[in-house]
């Protein structure tokens, strides 16, 4: 003959307790989102989604790092480019003083007049190649020292930045830009440098030397064509960050989307949990407080 178990006045006190305690926890979770609009305020909550968001937020701070190295290499670019361009306007001036020089109606005087000018565009050239952004050579490559200098001693000019030393940025997933051009790349070619083509202008203008102002005129046109590659170069280089840029963008809100998705909760769905929770919530009271009418002696009974 089998036994059958008997229902006690604490064990049915202690069920009705543990159903209310699950019922109070269950409502809670559903305040807390409705107060809070998140889907889980503890990963223990929710391991699945909150491993999920955590990868996916994971992915959404590296976007923040290329977007930090895109503004840099913009900025990088843009002061170069701005350089560049003076310095091509530089050159066009040099070839029509050059030209109007090598006129032999010119007189000294004359002459030395558009020397005087040669010079002063030779000096703004130099600081163009030494332009600094945030402290860093523009054109110096990974080089922290002027680009162009001048030798006083053999009355030479020194380049420094190795070419094949690259200023990379990484700007995307797997993908890094090469932001940086260095003063022998743009402002030399071969063995022919702006400076020394100047610094000989400058000596055939004072000594009235017309075949030796001619002769700079082909020497600056062939540099002025380095100049502008270089900057058509670094053009390119920007349009491929700006291009990373819309991609990193395009990147960010599939990911915050996603993310919004595994955190956050559907406020109407968790509003109409949060009512019918409380509703049964409010009839498990009414059932333990009506059952908690029995005494001791009725359960003896």
């Amino acid at each position: 003959m089998s036994s059958v178990p008997r229902i006690t006045f604490l064990g049915a006190n202690r069920t009705a307790q543990l159903r209310l305690r699950q019922a109070f926890g269950r409502l809670d979770t559903a305040n807390s989102q409705v107060a809070t609009g998140r889907a889980y305020n503890r990963p223990s909550e929710n391991t699945s989604a909150s491993s999920r968001a955590a990868s996916v937020q994971a992915e959404v701070d590296q976007l923040g790092g290329f977007d930090r190295a895109i503004a840099d290499s913009l900025s990088h670019l843009s002061v170069a480019d701005t350089k560049i361009s003076q310095a091509v306007s530089a050159y066009q001036k040099v070839t029509e003083l050059a030209t109007q020089g090598a006129n032999s109606t010119n007189s000294p005087v004359s002459r030395n007049a558009i020397r005087e000018q040669i010079v002063q565009i030779r000096g703004e050239l130099r600081a163009i190649a030494n332009t600094t952004y945030l402290g860093q050579p523009v054109f110096g490559g990974l080089g922290s020292t002027d680009p162009v200098t001048f030798n006083s001693g053999t009355s030479t000019w020194t380049f420094a930045g190795n070419p094949t030393d690259k200023l990379t940025r990484v700007v995307g997933p797997a993908e890094s830009v090469d932001v940086s051009v260095t003063a022998r790349e743009i402002f030399a070619k071969g063995s022919t440098d702006i400076f020394t083509v100047l610094d000989n202008l400058a000596s055939a203008l004072a000594a009235d030397d017309t075949v030796g102002i001619q002769a700079a005129l082909p020497l600056v046109s062939s540099l002025q064509s380095v100049l502008t590659a270089g900057q058509a170069r670094l053009g390119a280089v920007v349009n491929r960050v700006e291009q990373a840029a819309s991609r990193n963008a395009t990147l960010k809100i599939t990911f915050t989307e996603e993310l919004s998705k595994l955190q956050e909760v559907d406020l109407a769905d968790a509003i109409t949990d949060q009512s019918r929770l409380s509703v049964a919530y409010q009839a498990a009271l009414g059932v333990t407080a009506k059952a908690q009418e029995r005494t001791l002696l009725d359960w003896l009974r």
